[in-house]
């Protein structure tokens, strides 16, 4: 039978309750390939056909139920298994690829897709679609999602755990077109939206909002809502959507087996399609909460009823303004490595360049998200012992936790301020940066923006290091589409070496900075961080 694992950490599949986000995806009509169906009983089968199927948040159940059923109309024997969101892209990308992929959307599949390089055309036909709504107690007026996604109280999972939130982008993004506000507006919305989902705790939580009586409001699904209201008529939640129509989640199969192995994940797509269409499969998408391929309403007034589906914007305007916004809303996870050489020592304008630097990092501590996780290197050479440049100060975690009963930011800043009053040695930048790299990639988290943060006043003093051309040949070698960890350079003073900072960035997908003069470290060092939007 189908089996259903639940993973929850992007490795080996185990078993357990999970909930996992959802994705978002406009209802639209895209090309669709063609699916043999085994139409076998499973007594004639001369061959049962094992089919590994990953299903993105909380999708699992319904799916494990469809193939279940599949399993008796056919030759093929699915195992189910529960992926976040956020885990998506490692997955596909890893050494053990599943056959099939259901996402949320069609979009979904286009995101990561550009971003592992792939260009899936084997896309299978709708298992279901689910209007965004907002919900909550005591509703306020919702004119459009423009005004939705600027009302403070919303509360929304960001895209990387749940890409609902992508349907209200979609919708503004829709009424720009529309002329009712400018580019720059909207982005300034998305960009207020996004800093308050990253510094506050604002998951949503209908259970917490049934049982508070002050007024809230929240980004889900209707089949959330639904299966939250089941057989609650006196439930004190309702939902609604803007007075400008709304988004829908657009449940799809990908083919995302290997070549030799994608004519038999095509049948299996097949058969789980055909599963969908039946009336047992009407049963057990009904008992999901989960409409039919053709947006009608819930049965026995379940949800928000007939609504009005947003006509789509161009697909290139979604695809750009949803990297944006998945940009913006990702929590960062850095290495901040800084110089602690002798030639920190030298006068910046009545003081160090280390006091400046010094001043900055405590100011940029200060201004990160309370969702950020960040870890601290000091490198000179031998800093490390002999022939290591690198000391590991911090190792990466959230800012907000406690190490000791004192919060991590505090002991970041306390490491910092140590660290750059105890300046001696050359600068072994190339070993240092190498090994950077290789810190963040080894312990990489999909949730996260991931980046190496390397701020440094010289060059590479170290006669037996790698060379430059090794190191950048090195940095090619290991990236990884679905694990993109920039290096974020930031030269301080014009005797860093400008052209081998500029070569470690470029490697991997990351920026360079110089600071020409000093005192303006503190705000390169917060552009340096917001960088990851600027590439978006």
């Amino acid at each position: 039978m189908g089996r259903h694992d639940n993973n929850t950490d992007g490795g080996a599949p185990r078993r357990a309750g999970l909930r996992v986000g959802l994705s978002v995806a406009l209802v639209a009509v895209l090309a669709v390939g063609a699916y043999v169906v085994w139409d076998k009983t499973r007594s004639t089968c001369d061959e049962v056909r094992p089919v590994s199927v990953i299903a993105e948040g909380d999708l699992a159940d319904y799916v494990t139920e469809l193939a279940d059923q599949a399993e008796s109309t056919s030759c093929f024997d699915y195992t189910v298994e529960a992926v976040p969101a956020s885990h998506v892209s490692d997955r596909l990308g890893g050494d053990e690829i599943p056959d099939i992929w259901v996402a949320e959307s069609q979009s979904r599949i286009r995101q990561v897709g550009t971003a592992l390089g792939h260009s899936w055309t084997g896309i299978g036909p709708s298992i279901g679609t689910s209007p965004i709504v907002v919900a909550g107690r005591d509703l306020p007026g919702l004119p459009s999602w423009s005004k939705v996604l600027s009302m403070p109280a919303l509360r929304v999972d960001p895209p990387a755990v749940s890409d609902v939130s992508n349907a209200a982008v979609v919708g503004a993004l829709a009424e720009m077109s529309q002329g009712s506000m400018t580019h720059t507006e909207l982005v300034q919305t998305l960009t207020g939206r996004a800093l308050r989902m990253n510094d506050e705790d604002g998951a949503p939580d209908l259970k917490k909002m049934a049982d508070d009586d002050a007024p809230s409001l929240a980004l889900v699904s209707e089949r959330t809502y639904a299966g939250f209201t089941d057989g609650d008529s006196d439930s004190p939640l309702t939902a609604a959507v803007p007075q400008t129509g709304t988004v829908a989640l657009d449940y799809r199969i990908a083919n995302v087996a290997p070549s030799a192995r994608a004519v038999i994940s095509n049948g299996a797509i097949g058969a789980l399609a055909e599963t969908a269409k039946t009336d047992e499969g009407d049963r057990i998408r009904a008992a999901h909460h989960i409409r039919p391929a053709d947006g009608a309403p819930l049965a026995d007034g379940q949800g928000v009823g007939d609504v009005t589906m947003i006509e789509a914007p161009e697909r290139a305007f979604i695809d750009n303004i949803e990297r944006k916004w998945a940009a913006l809303t990702r929590p960062i996870r850095a290495l901040v490595v800084q110089d602690v050489s002798g030639s920190m020592r030298l006068d910046a304008g009545g003081r160090s360049r280390a006091q400046l630097l010094r001043d900055a990092s405590i100011y940029g501590l200060a201004e990160f998200p309370k969702n950020t996780a960040l870890g601290y290197w000091e490198f000179s050479i031998d800093r490390g012992g002999p022939g290591v440049p690198y000391r590991e100060v911090a190792p990466i975690a959230p800012i907000m936790a406690k190490t000791g009963g004192v919060l991590n930011r505090d002991v970041l800043g306390k490491a910092i301020d140590s660290s750059l009053k105890n300046l001696h040695g050359g600068t072994g930048l190339y070993d240092t940066a190498l090994a950077a790299f290789r810190k963040v990639y080894d312990t990489y988290d999909p949730a996260y923006s991931n980046s190496v943060i390397l701020m440094t006043d010289g060059r590479n003093e170290v006669a037996h290091s790698i060379t430059l051309n090794q190191l950048v040949s090195e940095l090619n070698i290991m990236k990884n589409p679905a694990r993109r960890i920039p290096i974020i350079t930031i030269g301080i003073s014009d005797d860093a070496d400008a052209d081998a900072l500029k070569r470690i960035s470029e490697a991997t997908g990351g920026s360079s900075f110089i600071a020409h003069d000093p005192k303006d470290i503190g705000d390169i060092l917060l552009k340096a961080v917001s960088f990851r939007v600027q590439d978006a």
